[in-house]
């Protein structure tokens, strides 16, 4: 009989237990006699995950022959608060994500399959005889997979890495259109729904003060500042108008990630070192909540200006992009993709045309990624407005990290028109 051990985490739902895992188990290790032992605890520290709650669901079974394996999991449950309760519960992201994994990267990866070449993006998805949100993943640590520490951001050996993997994945999701049609309605909008328009009020609201107090401490603010809080003003209007694409024009869309920050990406090592000093021998991403069919410069301004070193953002900013395009082209090529190729040009006029992800994520996602870890990093704190928010902000936007690489992005931000409303 399996020992259950979820005492020491009050947080984990009291509906996971060892009999949900037989028939995963089965698909997983084979046949097995019993399970021996059934642990769930936190897998992620404070401050690294603010929509949903990430365990790591750890068992140990007995085999026919009468050895024992080892077998774990990632396991996402929804955060049990108001925020999620009353608002992000309409994004409906656990279905969007379970569609993902058991849909659209099975479907992705065929396609270079079929061309004889062995592409994955992601982990095995398991499905639990249990109607509850979740989402069941292999555990991606056991085939030595690791995060880059966040604060430190990826430097240019790792970028490249991603870089080569999204364009990859943006190429699979923009023949996939051409040869089946659209997406299911579903993953079209990301969070940009009328659904969503509070909660992103609120957040912008909540942290947009504090961006402008950062920004007039930076030397030689005055020269974007004024057009920075003009748009600031009416922010929210600005995303739900300007970031929405016209589909049915000639610009490049794809499947975008959505949510495309360094903690949703992880590199596997032959050593399991995280360091950042050793060459990637693969890349996944993790965390597909947010899939949004749109503009690739989503995708590009979201990673870029979220997740790679300082000297990187702006000083190789068209060193990375090219990077990518080479990607994609040769990756539409390989898929036989027959509508005209977008040149580096179009890809440039999506980054200016669509440089307001650049601000958003400047300016609310940035902040989270660069902060040290604290107990009150939460999806609460980071939109609410009381007075423990209000002081987990002021650290936010206060950390000398990101004041560092608020400097570099804010009049970069401006001389290519992301300010202009």
């Amino acid at each position: 009989m399996a020992n259950q051990n979820n005492n020491d985490n009050n947080n984990v739902p009291a509906w996971i237990n060892s009999k949900l895992f037989e028939n995963v188990l089965r698909e997983a290790v084979g046949n097995y006699k019993s399970i021996e032992n059934f642990q769930v605890a936190n897998a992620l520290g404070p401050g690294e995950n603010f929509a949903t709650l990430m365990l790591r669901v750890r068992t140990k079974v007995l085999l026919p022959d009468d050895s024992y394996k080892n077998k774990s999991f990632m396991m996402k449950v929804a955060l049990d608060n108001k925020i999620y309760r009353e608002q992000m519960s309409k994004w409906e992201m656990f279905k969007k994500e379970a569609g993902m994994y058991r849909d659209i990267v099975p479907e992705l990866e065929e396609m270079y399959k079929k061309k004889d070449v062995e592409v994955h993006f992601g982990a095995k998805y398991f499905k639990l005889p249990v109607d509850q949100e979740y989402i069941l993943l292999e555990d991606l640590a056991e085939k030595g997979f690791r995060n880059v520490k966040r604060q430190n951001c990826l430097d240019m050996v790792h970028a490249k890495c991603v870089l080569r993997k999204l364009a990859q994945w943006h190429a699979a999701s923009a023949v996939r259109v051409v040869e089946k049609g659209p997406y299911d309605e579903q993953y079209l909008h990301g969070f940009l729904t009328e659904d969503s328009r509070e909660i992103c009020d609120q957040m912008f609201s909540g942290t947009l003060k504090h961006v402008l107090a950062a920004a007039r401490k930076l030397p030689n603010h005055e020269e974007y500042y004024g057009q920075m809080e003009t748009l600031f003003g009416h922010l929210t209007d600005a995303v739900f108008s300007q970031l929405i694409p016209q589909r049915n024009s000639d610009e490049f869309l794809a499947l975008n990630h959505g949510d495309f920050w360094c903690n949703n990406i992880m590199f596997q090592y032959d050593d399991g070192n995280s360091d950042g000093k050793n060459q990637p021998l693969e890349t996944y991403f993790v965390d597909l909540q947010m899939p949004r069919y749109g503009t690739v410069a989503q995708d590009l301004l979201y990673f870029i200006l979220s997740s790679t070193q300082v000297d990187l953002k702006v000083n190789h900013f068209d060193e990375l992009i090219h990077h990518y395009y080479e990607n994609l082209i040769e990756n539409l090529k390989l898929l036989d993709y027959s509508k005209p190729l977008p040149n580096l040009r179009d890809i440039h006029g999506s980054l200016i045309r669509y440089g307001l992800w650049g601000v958003v994520t400047t300016c609310c996602i940035m902040s989270a990624v660069l902060c040290d870890p604290t107990e009150v990093a939460n999806i609460e704190n980071f939109v609410g407005d009381s007075e423990e928010s209000e002081k987990f902000k002021e650290m936010l936007y206060s950390n000398e990290r990101y004041m560092k690489h608020l400097e570099v992005l804010l009049p970069w931000l401006y001389r290519r028109g992301a300010f202009e409303s």
